[in-house]
């Protein structure tokens, strides 16, 4: 049987290939995997954007320094966390990772990285990184700082955009402007993750995911056999609480999940929403349930897996929807580009070098502590960069 997703990513190359050899003369080709297409047209669109009111790009840029520095210490506390529970023992497996394209449709996990479909990838990529430089050269023109080039590259097969300010009429600049144009491209991000998440919350989920879960099955002489609640009941409420799905919970369960874009996508959710619900109690709690407008009295049993959590015997719900086919396509699409957008800029502006948050801190270290700016600068980026590594492998080296 042909694969047509396997073959439209081979497609894909043979085009970009195409392309490249046709405009070779105005490629730059660096370390044999960097392909670089300058162009002037990027260039005069920024510069018209930049220009249509300075004032107010320079008042979006100052929001965006306190936005980026907000997210500049919640990235470094979520760093401290994270290495805690790894040497706790409580992360078992690598605590971030790697994001990266797949050939065919279904997403997938495996040890430090989480697969993706490829032309969602390349869509996911579109979104985080043409918005995130263009804005920093947005921010740069606003400020007067000239561009040195704009255009398209290609590292190997990841392709993305950038843009080079002046580096020598940007150091002469104030403090204030360097840190506008070096947290531009964060804050960006940022704000495209925050206006998907909301817009889908708003516009397509919930005309689309209503309350309650259904039963799938009812598994027997558990609390949900005695209580008398049978297959194909909807659950409406546990002690009065709705029994609703938001789309951002909806987004972690998604990609975090090998398949997910499968029919079980939603009987994984509405099981993640049951079971964080009943975690509020213990196995002798008496709980109110209510299905298909009836309350039911129930005392929760004990988990068989887990003596500790309680256990209802509730099989395979399912969640109240109305289109499960924006499940396969428009949801996922969605969710990877506002987790990977907020992902790529808590990671960005962490005060690591070259990232934009180094940037950021080599520009205050550079104003008020230029003796010591270097070494301070080199002391955070390799500090970071070790405790990232040690967030990676130290799970797996820990449990050698």
């Amino acid at each position: 049987m042909v694969d047509w997703y396997f073959l439209s990513v081979i497609l894909f190359f043979g085009i970009i290939a195409a392309i490249i050899y046709k405009d070779r003369k105005k490629i730059d080709i660096s370390h044999k995997v960097i392909f670089m297409r300058r162009t002037k047209r990027f260039g005069d669109m920024i510069d018209w954007v930049a220009q249509l009111s300075p004032k107010f790009w320079k008042i979006v840029g100052t929001i965006g320094i306190i936005v980026c520095l907000y997210l500049m210490f919640n990235g470094l506390n979520l760093l401290v966390n994270l290495s805690s529970y790894v040497l706790s023992g409580y992360v078992d497996e690598p605590a971030f990772q790697l994001i990266l394209p797949v050939p065919f449709v279904q997403s997938t996990t495996g040890p430090g990285f989480i697969g993706i479909p490829f032309w969602f990838w390349i869509i996911t990529i579109a979104f985080i990184l043409i918005p995130h430089e263009f804005f920093h050269g947005i921010m740069a023109r606003a400020d007067k700082v000239k561009l040195k080039s704009v255009g398209l590259v290609l590292f190997a097969i990841f392709p993305g955009a950038f843009v080079e300010p002046d580096e020598k009429q940007l150091s002469k600049k104030k403090l204030l402007t360097k840190l506008r144009v070096f947290a531009a491209g964060s804050f960006m991000n940022i704000m495209i993750a925050m206006v998907i998440l909301s817009a889908t919350q708003a516009f397509l989920w919930e005309p689309n995911v209503g309350t309650g879960v259904t039963i799938g099955e009812i598994i027997e002489g558990t609390a949900a056999e005695r209580a008398g609640l049978k297959s194909g009941m909807m659950i409406e409420k546990i002690n009065n609480i709705p029994m609703e799905i938001g789309y951002a919970d909806y987004s972690y369960i998604m990609i975090n999940t090998p398949d997910s874009m499968s029919e079980d996508i939603t009987i994984y959710s509405a099981s993640h929403l049951l079971s964080s619900r009943l975690l509020a109690y213990e196995a002798g709690d008496e709980i109110i349930l209510t299905a298909d407008g009836k309350d039911y009295n129930i005392i929760l049993g004990e988990n068989p897996d887990y003596e500790e959590l309680p256990y209802l015997g509730v099989r395979n719900p399912d969640l109240n929807v109305e289109n499960k086919d924006m499940f396969f396509s428009v949801f996922p699409l969605l969710a990877f580009i506002w987790l990977l957008s907020l992902a790529v800029a808590t990671v960005n502006i962490l005060p690591m070098y070259p990232l934009d948050g180094g940037l950021m801190l080599k520009a205050v270290t550079d104003k008020y502590l230029k003796k010591h700016s270097d070494l301070i600068v080199k002391i955070m980026s390799y500090g970071i960069l070790l405790v990232l590594l040690f967030n990676f492998f130290g799970p797996v080296l820990l449990n050698l």
